[in-house]
Parts: C-alpha cells; sequence; structure tokens
C-alpha cells in the first residue's frame, strides 16, 4: 500500500468537509494533545520545558519521532499572554506554571494595559522561535500552533470568579476587557500565520462545564466570531478547541466560522457530527483518563467508539479530546498509534 504524510491525511479530511471529495489515503488522521509529557523522552522538567525553547523544540521532535502523529500540536502553556500583559508566573520544577499576580486584580487598571508584541515581550518571541525551529525540522506532518483565545486571557487576567462575577454586575466591563483581548489574540495569530503552519485556539475556560451557554453566547462568541472573520477576509483558517462539555454550544462553536472543531470527552461525538457536518472538520474527543488509568482494551474500545460515531461524509480526525496527562506512561501513549494503524484503515 502506498505510504501516506500526515499532511496528505489531515489534507483528505479538510477536501471531504468542505467539498465532498473521497479521501484517497490509508487511514483515518490520528494525533494526540501531547505537550508536558513529552518531557519524559528528553528527561527534562516541566520548568525547563517551559522557559527554554530550545529544550521546548527538543521534547516536541522526540514526540514526533516517537509517535509520529499527522499533527505535531505545539502544546506549551496558555499562559504566554497574560504573562507578556502583566501577570507574574511561577514555574514549578515539574508541574504547569500559575498566576501569582493577576494584572487585573484591580480591575480599574484595565485602561493601563497595553497589547504585547508578540516579538519582544515575555515568552512570546520563544514561542514564535520553537514553532519556527520545529516547523523546519518535521517535513511530513502538520506542525500546529495552539494559542489563547481572548477569554482565556481574560480570565486569565482577572482570575475565573471575578471575571464571573464581573459578567453578572459589570458586563459592560467585560465587553471592554473582551475587546482588549480579542486584539491580543489577533495580534499573537498574525505573528503566527507567516511560519506556514496550522493554528487553533485553546478555549478551556468557555466551556459549559463552567459558564452558562447564554453568558457564552453574550460575552464570549461575539468576540471569537470576531477573530474568525478577520482571519477569514485574509483566507486563513483556524482552528476552535474548547475542554469540557459543550454540547449547548456547538452550534455556536461552528457559527464561529473555525474551519476546524476540537472537543472533549463530556461532549457527545454524535451531536458534534450533525453541528460540523460539512462546515467544519471535526477533531475529538477520545478521553484522556485513558493515557492515564485506562487498560489497552479500554482504549481500543474507546477509541472504536469514536469511529462509528464519526462522519461518514465531512472531515474526521481521532484525536484525544485534551491534553495527554504529563505523567502518562509513554507505553500508554504508544498503544494510540497502534491501535489507530489497527483499527483506523480505510477499504
Amino acid at each position: 500500500m502506498q505510504a501516506f504524510s500526515g499532511a496528505q491525511r489531515i489534507s483528505a479530511a479538510f477536501k471531504k468537509t468542505f467539498t465532498n471529495e473521497k479521501p484517497q489515503i490509508d487511514r483515518i488522521p490520528a494525533y494526540l494533545f501531547t505537550g508536558q509529557c513529552n518531557t519524559q523522552l528528553i528527561g527534562a522538567s516541566i520548568r525547563e520545558f517551559l522557559l527554554d525553547p530550545k529544550i521546548f523544540v527538543k521534547a516536541q521532535v522526540a514526540a514526533y519521532e516517537r509517535y509520529k502523529p499527522d499533527i505535531l500540536l505545539m502544546m506549551w502553556d496558555l499562559l504566554t499572554d497574560v504573562e507578556a500583559i502583566g501577570n507574574e508566573l511561577k514555574y514549578p520544577e515539574d508541574s504547569l506554571c500559575i498566576s501569582t499576580k493577576f494584572a487585573l486584580e484591580d480591575k480599574g487598571k484595565l485602561s493601563s494595559l497595553k497589547l504585547p508584541d508578540p516579538t519582544k515581550d515575555g515568552r512570546l518571541p520563544g514561542y514564535l522561535e520553537a514553532v519556527a525551529e520545529t516547523k523546519k525540522i518535521i517535513g511530513d506532518a502538520i506542525v500546529s500552533a495552539v494559542i489563547a483565545g481572548p477569554w482565556t486571557i481574560a480570565i486569565g487576567l482577572r482570575d475565573a470568579a471575578e471575571l464571573i462575577r464581573d459578567a453578572m454586575k459589570d458586563p459592560d466591563y467585560v465587553h471592554e476587557l473582551m475587546q482588549f483581548c480579542t486584539q491580543a489574540s489577533i495580534r499573537f495569530a498574525e505573528a503566527i500565520i507567516p511560519l506556514g503552519v496550522g493554528l487553533g485556539y485553546s478555549e478551556a475556560p468557555a466551556s459549559c462545564s463552567l459558564i452558562s451557554p447564554k453568558m457564552y453566547r453574550k460575552l464570549v462568541f461575539p468576540y471569537h466570531r470576531q477573530i474568525f472573520d478577520h482571519f477569514k477576509a485574509k483566507k486563513v483558517g483556524l482552528g476552535l478547541h474548547i475542554c469540557g462539555y459543550v454540547d449547548p454550544i456547538l452550534e455556536d462553536m461552528v457559527d464561529t466560522g473555525a474551519t476546524n472543531i476540537s472537543i472533549d470527552a463530556p461532549t457527545d461525538l454524535a451531536k458534534a457530527v450533525e453541528a460540523t457536518r460539512g462546515k467544519a472538520v471535526l477533531i475529538g474527543n477520545l478521553n484522556t483518563n485513558l493515557f492515564f488509568s485506562g487498560s489497552r482494551d479500554q482504549m481500543k474500545q474507546a477509541m472504536i467508539n469514536c469511529i462509528d460515531s464519526a462522519p461518514r461524509d465531512s472531515g474526521y480526525i481521532l484525536a484525544s479530546g485534551c491534553e495527554v496527562p504529563a505523567i502518562a506512561p509513554l507505553e500508554k501513549i504508544d498503544w494510540f498509534q497502534e491501535l489507530v494503524d489497527e483499527l483506523g484503515q480505510y477499504d
């Protein structure tokens, strides 16, 4: 059988969605959200991974060489923007960085905040450097950047509890903050796009696991639509990932204009198929707990369930619903690709 590259498989998924062209490839496109767990492959700490772009690149390349995903997702962390804007972060040795001081602890400081320059401020230039270097090394798969969306940035600057309180008591303030964060999201994306990689926005706190569908539609959706309209005018397609449960807002996510929609395990894949059919490539939604506590047979059955629920008349990419845990045993990550080769073959 002809050997196909990851890039060819991903291209086929998009062609099937938007042109109804039958895939001329060997198997279902597939990849995992791997980031911090890749440090295990090179003996680095998560702190080193997040603070040294060269170590980040080394870990990502090692992950590609071991797992051969069709998309190599450049998962760093989602606090790069807020750090560049003014948050103070703590970097534990072997866990994700956290904010120790929020730029908007005093909400009145919003007018004094400045949009970050991705080429100069904080770790943003390091991320651009890492993405560009990885793109040079990886030729067979899609290298794809993932950055924070405006709601994620807003929560990062203000803190989740405070921002949700603001949403109920001072929605005009939240709209003002979201407009600022939207411009920051657009500016970072515009710095990444010339690198010739894929790009998606991650908006974990926009899920219905945290906020209501009404709040999403009122305070988040208009800014998602603004971003995707901005890049659609430039003929650039972007993805949208929201963790957690999003059944009530699936159609809204599609209406943002995203070219691909990535969903997490709590979301009903069959409902997502109906919402995205012919409108966006659907990605997801294998439960990441399987990579820590699941057996091979459990992972196999879950993958069979995803493939059986996948659209037959529109593109689908099999992927984890969210990031694989940092402490996931490497052999369990190996299982995924082995099972993709076993279960995902096209006739």
